[in-house]
């Protein structure tokens, strides 16, 4: 009797314990980002939230907001998808670049740790050994493979584009700012970093004492890249507005730093929007030729009603009725002279083919080549009007 209270009490406490206790949480988004299937391969179990603190980045710096892994196994292989959720797709770019520069911090063995040049880019995804990351709006995607190397990273690649595909998330477009730097294809596949936050910044950049001011509220963003021993570091600003305040806080501590005797950007100029370093330049030609290369071009939006719209279009009335009036005279200049032309050509060869005619013609006179009228015949009277002939 005392056992069989003793095994309903146990049933009793681990019901309790069943009920309270929380299941796995799954992100509002978990679906979303974890299709059950994609193309043969079925997932494996529901999405487990992770804690990415074990890779050894801060996760504030690139303003990640939750991470999640799913298994999934089919016949081309098993492989683990990890989705890194961000604020923004420039947030998720900018955790690429991390991984870019240190893909050891994705892996757990140290005989595992890829090279540096291991690292294959292109303009929003990395390939390593094993491993395939790609951002999709705010979501950064690692895909493992689980087999090991066995498959190949053919297999490992089918199956990111496949799972790639089947995530319902808008894709996004590569960041403005990236495009801008000189010869930026080239420079995905070297040193190179995004940023939206100061810490991620000074982590790809370097420790820069010019770039401690930089404030990255309001949307800002920043690309930075070497050229030789030189670093490029550009910061797009949001508004003109923030634009100015931030080169007013970077001249007076340039200027601070100078008097103090402490390193300095060898250039620093605001083009527009953004802000452009140039530090560790060999001298003051090279690095006013490397930031020329940075060139902003604006885009200006209005949120609203544009309230220059009747301006802009009485201008371009006044332009295209500009533009009608003088094609209507050049028109009519030009249909004029055709006329004219056309006309005199044909007057004239009518006229010429006459005179050849003419010349052509045997004419007899006898006033010395000219012509003469000859009126005698005209003059001459009736007879029955003449005099007779005198008799005498």
């Amino acid at each position: 009797m005392p056992v069989l209270n003793l095994k309903r009490l146990l049933f009793v406490a681990l019901t309790l314990a069943a009920a309270v206790w929380p299941a796995p949480a799954q992100s509002p988004r978990g679906a979303k980002l974890f299709p059950a299937r994609v193309g043969d391969f079925a997932a494996a179990r529901a999405a487990v939230p992770f804690d990415p603190a074990y890779q050894g980045f801060d996760r504030a710096a690139y303003e990640v907001e939750g991470y999640e892994l799913r298994n999934y196994a089919g016949p081309g292989g098993n492989f683990r998808v990890g989705a890194f959720e961000t604020s923004s797709a420039a947030a998720a770019y900018s955790l690429l670049t991390h991984f870019q520069r240190s893909p050891a911090s994705l892996y757990s063995r140290r005989e595992d740790w890829p090279s540096r040049a291991a690292a294959g880019a292109d303009a929003q995804s990395i390939a390593l050994p094993g491993r395939l990351l790609f951002v999709k709006g705010p979501v950064l995607f690692d895909v493992e493979d689980l087999g090991g190397r066995a498959g190949g990273d053919e297999a490992l690649r089918a199956f990111g584009k496949l799972f790639a595909d089947a995530v319902e998330v808008e894709a996004s477009d590569l960041p403005v700012l990236v495009l801008h730097l000189p010869e930026w294809e080239k420079k995905l596949n070297e040193d190179f970093g995004f940023a939206v936050t100061l810490p991620a910044l000074q982590e790809a950049a370097g420790n820069r004492p010019a770039l401690d001011v930089i404030d990255f509220e309001g949307g800002a963003e920043a690309a930075t890249a070497a050229y030789g021993n030189s670093r490029l570091v550009v910061v797009e600003f949001s508004t003109p507005q923030h634009a100015f305040d931030a080169d007013a806080a970077v001249n007076a501590r340039i200027a601070e730093l100078r008097a103090a005797g402490q390193p300095t950007p060898t250039v620093y100029r605001r083009e527009g929007n953004y802000a452009v370093f140039v530090f560790d330049a060999p001298d003051a030609a090279a690095a006013e030729q490397l930031a020329s290369g940075v060139k902003y071009e604006k885009d200006v939006r209005w949120l609203g009603r544009n309230p220059r719209a009747y301006d802009i279009m009485a201008r371009r009335y006044t332009s295209t009725m500009g533009g009608v009036i003088m094609t209507t005279l050049i028109t009519t200049g030009v249909a004029i002279l055709l006329c004219l032309g056309v006309g005199g050509l044909i007057g004239g060869l009518v006229f010429l083919r006459r005179r050849a005619r003419t010349d052509e013609q045997e004419v007899y006179t006898d006033a010395g080549g000219m012509l003469r009228l000859n009126l005698e015949d005209l003059n001459t009277p009736p007879p029955a009007q003449l005099l007779g002939q005198s008799k005498e």
